[in-house]
């Protein structure tokens, strides 16, 4: 009888891990903004593990963002124009709604020395940036970061220089400055089918 309760205890014991294992999440949960105000996911999604990307909203310096994880940064609804360098610089603009979370991704390109960066507002209605944000939620740690707690003054000349490239690009009408409308908010992290 021991030998046949052991052997039943063992199957029990791997059919609770099969059954475990075989479960598929399909939601991630999603960080809400307080109330009043817009919060924006800054992921990172690719390559170039060794370099930290600078992160702005204006002439605010949000941190540098490793490899692995990502930004949860609240902040007033309205225009915000968000950028960050590496060995260039990159831009986007956005328009953000109160209450809504939306999620920018920086994408390590080929740089001629260091990796060279795309900041890229993701779109909910296409599948490939819905796949990136539930993996990056579901697998990714999170920096929280709020404008409160920021300091700018030790990269006052790289906002300045970038705020000029800033300028050119806008004066001579440069397709390179992405936008981020209102509409591109994201209710959850769900696993696209």
């Amino acid at each position: 009888m021991t030998k046949f309760r052991h052997v039943l205890v063992l199957v029990i014991f791997f059919l609770g891990i099969t059954n475990v294992f075989s479960q598929k999440i399909t939601s991630q949960p999603v960080v809400k903004p307080s109330e009043g105000k817009a919060l924006v996911y800054i992921t990172r999604s690719n390559g170039a593990m060794m370099v930290n990307f600078r992160v702005y909203d204006k002439d605010l310096f949000i941190g540098a963002l490793e490899y692995g994880n990502y930004f949860l940064y609240e902040c007033e609804p309205g225009q915000h124009l968000f950028w960050a360098a590496s060995e260039n610089r990159d831009f986007v603009e956005a328009n953000l709604e109160a209450n809504k979370v939306y999620v920018i991704d920086l994408e390590a390109r080929m740089g001629a020395f260091i990796a060279a960066i795309a900041v890229v507002p993701q779109n909910p209605k296409e599948k490939r940036h819905r796949k990136m944000f539930y993996r990056t939620v579901k697998k990714e740690t999170s920096i929280l970061k709020f404008q409160s707690k920021l300091t700018s003054q030790d990269k006052e000349s790289n906002i300045i220089a970038a705020l000029e490239k800033y300028k050119d690009l806008k004066q001579n009408n440069s397709t390179k400055i992405m936008v981020l409308n209102p509409d591109m908010n994201f209710e959850n992290a769900d696993k696209p089918e």
